[in-house]
């Protein structure tokens, strides 16, 4: 039965008596937003070198040949170079990772082996979840578990091994906090970040680290509180930095998503267990009150520099095309990094020559004769049209 058909002042009335439930939450979150007002700070632009990297999609780097599937992974920075390349078999195993980090292995993936280096292990002992490599269910899971490491092996790479001649700031698409690690090796890599940041301002150079997402679980939540108390509604860009308090509220994972160092309390064994290294803020890089709100995670151990460095965010922000303010270096990586239609469809071939290199020639003839007349000849005709 439609919708439509059922007695719809029953579901009205239903729909409402539950959203009564609801109201304290609306009446809490703006509140939270009130608070928000009051600390709202103008921005004032500066220049730098920004330089981001993003990692193709991973739909976009699936290619097919039933029942083979290989997955791309690739991440390529804002100037266009490629900084790491994989691919992984919808079958392989967790362990077959640790080949990409032998120096010898053709299968090397570099930023990958400096980071296991620096961290006294291989790469399945970085996580827990890529363990379901290989498994049904888990793999592709365990697919984007991988791809996320290496985008952190790619950025402790900018930070550690970079030179850079001037100050520079390196943005990552999404928060400067992941559960991709365990507990433990987290805050080694963030140990060592700070380390890589203490040594470029030896030379007079600081190398800022942010972290940039188009949306977050504290902006969802509180972005009808903002709207109904125009906390950003500024003819100016501003930013605001969100408290602990309301980005707990916000939050259904448990505290080492929020936790820094600073923040955190060691264990039993004075351990200090988290996986965050940035601070939240809510950041309006355009000059009018309706542009666009970005969750932005500032490094704990620059919150001292947090004015300037949203400044120089700004500057590349302002520009941002074809999403507007929205860091330009961001986009410029995304469009090095996507992968057009005719690049699948010749990865697809070079698929199709390593399923069938085994194959005799009669064999082959079949497979390729499948592979043309089992296409979807609706799709072609329109796309062809």
């Amino acid at each position: 039965m439609a919708l439509a058909e059922s007695n719809f002042e029953e579901i009205k009335k239903r729909v409402f008596d539950a959203y009564k439930n609801e109201e304290p939450v609306i009446h809490e979150f703006r509140e939270f937003a009130r608070r928000l007002k009051n600390d709202v700070k103008p921005i004032r632009p500066y220049s730098v070198n920004a330089v981001s990297f993003v990692s193709s999609d991973g739909g976009d780097n699936r290619l097919y040949f039933n029942p083979a599937t290989v997955e791309l992974v690739r991440v390529v920075d804002s100037l266009g170079n490629q900084c790491a390349l994989d691919a992984i078999a919808s079958n392989s195993k967790a362990s077959e990772l640790n080949t990409r980090v032998e120096k010898t292995s053709p299968l090397l993936v570099e930023p990958l082996r400096k980071l296991c280096q620096d961290l006294n292990t291989n790469v399945v002992g970085l996580s827990y979840l890529l363990k379901g490599l290989g498994e049904s269910g888990k793999s592709t899971g365990a697919v984007r578990i991988y791809r996320d490491i290496v985008e952190w092996a790619v950025l402790y790479d900018l930070m550690k091994y970079r030179v850079w001649g001037s100050d520079t700031i390196i943005v990552r698409e999404g928060m400067l906090r992941t559960k991709s690690f365990k507990r433990k090796i987290f805050p080694q890599l963030d140990q060592l970040i700070r380390e890589a940041y203490q040594e470029h301002k030896k030379e007079n150079i600081t190398v800022s680290m942010v972290g940039v997402a188009k949306q977050s679980a504290v902006l969802s939540r509180l972005s009808v509180a903002l709207e109904l108390e125009e906390t950003l509604h500024k003819p100016y860009p501003c930013y605001v930095r969100v408290p602990e308090d309301i980005e707990a509220k916000c939050y259904n994972f448990d505290r080492t998503w929020l936790d820094t160092l600073e923040t955190s309390e060691p264990d039993e064994e004075g351990t200090y267990l988290y996986q965050s290294m940035g601070k939240l803020f809510l950041v309006k890089f355009g000059n009018r009150p309706f542009d666009p709100v970005w969750p932005v995670d500032i490094a704990e151990w620059q919150l001292s520099e947090v004015d300037k460095i949203i400044g120089q965010l700004t500057r590349d922000a302002q520009p941002g095309f074809p999403i507007p303010d929205f860091p330009m270096c961001v986009q410029k990586a995304h469009d090095f990094a996507k992968v057009n239609g005719l690049e699948v469809d010749i990865l697809q071939d070079i698929l199709f020559e390593g399923i069938t290199q085994n194959l005799t020639p009669e064999e082959k003839a079949k497979v390729l004769r499948m592979k043309y007349l089992g296409q979807n000849l609706t799709n072609i005709r329109y796309k062809n049209a």
